[in-house]
């Protein structure tokens, strides 16, 4: 069974191969993530998440800021830039059970660069 420390790294590393698939296998069946207010349930709407995230934040460079475990929570701090926009502060939370995300929350803005496109 994986460990918090190694589901996040395995799920930053999914992020950084802009995989939603990847990104959700990380995620149990019954996981919720509460994501700028709204709510997605299981891996198949979390999977969708990512891949719209994905798509705004085109070949994003992905930064881990802060990141603090403590046994089955982790609480992130990142931000991230692409080509024609970025996320200059995002935070995570994230619960981590039998080697599955269980539950999320996460707060972010997606800033659109008119100079970068």
């Amino acid at each position: 069974m994986l460990t918090t420390e190694e589901v996040l790294a395995s799920h930053e590393a999914a992020l950084r191969e802009q995989n939603p698939a990847k990104i959700s296998s990380h995620y149990a069946k019954a996981a919720v993530a509460i994501i700028n207010g709204a709510t997605y349930r299981g891996p198949k709407e979390i999977a969708h998440f990512y891949a719209t995230l994905i798509n705004d934040l085109p070949d994003a460079i992905w930064r881990t800021d802060l990141a603090v475990i403590h046994q089955d929570l982790a609480y992130v701090e990142w931000a991230c830039e692409s080509a024609a926009s970025s996320v200059e502060f995002g935070t995570d939370t994230f619960v981590v059970t039998n080697g599955f995300v269980t539950r999320q929350t996460a707060r972010f803005s997606i800033i659109l660069d008119s100079n970068r496109a």
